[in-house]
């Protein structure tokens, strides 16, 4: 199995390649299920709400099946999801894993709701769950300070100089995380050497996190385009 390579492949195949009880940690980020296929207009103004063909009609179920044979008992799975997904994804890790608890990524410069009819979405979330039920002194969870370890990750939405822009200044991923989130998930579960699996790359950011931290990666990405883009970061970083 070769590390530290991002592979043009779709995930569920990929995840097929991997042996079983080989990955220590998945940081991963799927699809939301939340593209409109129409843009949404507003006097002037006119928002893209598509994201892509890859962003409808995702079933995450055979992913996590697939997820809980590569994992490790031990071993972690971080998986970020829109909030309709949220009761998808606990009951499976209810019923399959040993689910730990729902993190939030509270945005402090979320988009701005431009009909002014509900509250703007400032949360994405987190689900996160062990493999299998077990002691927690055999799961590698590397407390620091009470302050530092709160359920809730405040942040900007990427608009700064992580953001990857083409040249016209517009996102080349719309769903880029930030790599401070990541870093401190891979952080908090994992060690120097371990291996963290991301079946959805995007544009490489859990590969960089890893890079950054002394972790081992593994992923792929459907598109060849952000393979390409996150094998650039790779070099660069």
């Amino acid at each position: 199995m070769e590390l530290n390579k991002i592979k043009h492949a779709d995930c569920l195949e990929y995840l097929k390649s991997l042996p079983s009880d080989f990955v220590d940690l998945v940081v991963t980020d799927p699809p939301y299920n939340v593209s409109q296929k129409s843009d949404i207009k507003c006097g002037n103004f006119n928002v893209t709400k598509n994201f892509g063909d890859w962003d409808y009609g995702f079933d995450p179920i055979p992913v996590l099946q697939e997820l809980k044979r590569v994992v490790k008992p031990t071993g972690q799975i971080y998986v970020f999801c829109a909030t309709r997904q949220i009761p998808i994804y606990m009951q499976f890790f209810e019923d399959n894993c040993y689910f730990r608890n729902l993190l939030v990524w509270n945005k402090t410069n979320p988009a701005p709701r431009i009909s002014k009819t509900n509250f703007l979405f400032a949360n994405e979330y987190l689900l996160y769950a062990i493999n299998e039920k077990c002691k927690m002194t055999e799961v590698t969870f590397n407390f620091s300070k009470q302050n530092e370890m709160h359920n809730i990750f405040i942040t900007s939405a990427l608009q700064g100089k992580e953001r990857l822009k083409d040249k016209n200044r517009k996102a080349l991923h719309p769903t880029q995380k930030p790599l401070a989130i990541l870093k401190k998930l891979i952080e908090v579960s994992s060690n120097e050497g371990d291996v963290v699996l991301d079946p959805f790359m995007g544009v490489g950011s859990t590969a960089v996190a890893c890079k950054e931290l002394g972790r081992n990666f593994l992923g792929c990405e459907l598109d060849e385009r952000y393979v390409k883009l996150a094998n650039i970061r790779l070099i660069q970083d």
